[in-house]
């Protein structure tokens, strides 16, 4: 029986910064015997992150020796979103990309109605940038870290795409990994 987490076509794996997703990222390392080379990480900073968020990624990064495309929402011309790729160092920490999104949109915040902050800086910037390498990319190519006790949220998505539900993967697995790790989400 094929891994849930074995990647044989091009594959976005979303990080969001969390235990969770970063849970997803080593299994899927383990199960590939690294990263495939048709499958990129994206970390989409909104520079609303906490500091210690953003340090988790860097040692996800360098601890597990693995690339991960850290991006940042780079303002609207007049056809696409632009963005840019940055680093743990470079990172904008003072919402720069957040504000910038203000700025520009129709004068409203991100609400649970209205949530241009994921569309925007997350989702389309990520899009953007992976058509900007050729790919065709589009949202089933997307792997999430959610996990099998979240079914609310995983209901709303293919489960092609939640390799850690397919695995029965909960809090619990993810917590239990954590603490035999030699770092952690501060």
């Amino acid at each position: 029986m094929k891994s849930p987490y074995f990647i044989d076509e091009p594959t976005i794996i979303s990080f969001s910064g969390g235990r969770t997703s970063a849970f997803m990222l080593w299994k899927v390392l383990q199960a590939n015997n690294g990263l495939p080379n048709d499958a990129i990480v994206c970390f989409a900073n909104t520079g609303k992150e906490d500091e210690a968020t953003l340090k988790f990624v860097h040692d996800c990064e360098t601890n597990w020796n693995v690339p991960i495309v850290w991006i940042e929402y780079d303002g609207v011309d007049e056809v696409k979103d632009r963005w840019k790729i940055v680093d743990y160092k470079t990172a904008s920490r003072n919402g720069e990309p957040f504000m910038l999104l203000i700025h520009e949109s129709t004068g409203y915040l991100p609400n649970p109605v209205a949530r241009i902050c994921t569309a925007r800086l997350k989702i389309r910037t990520i899009d953007a940038y992976l058509k900007s390498l050729g790919w065709e990319h589009n949202e089933n190519m997307d792997w999430v870290g959610i996990r099998a006790d979240e079914m609310r949220r995983a209901n709303k998505i293919d489960r092609e795409r939640t390799p850690l539900v397919a695995d029965g993967v909960t809090k619990q697995t993810v917590g239990d990994f954590w603490k035999s790790q030699s770092f952690d989400l501060g």
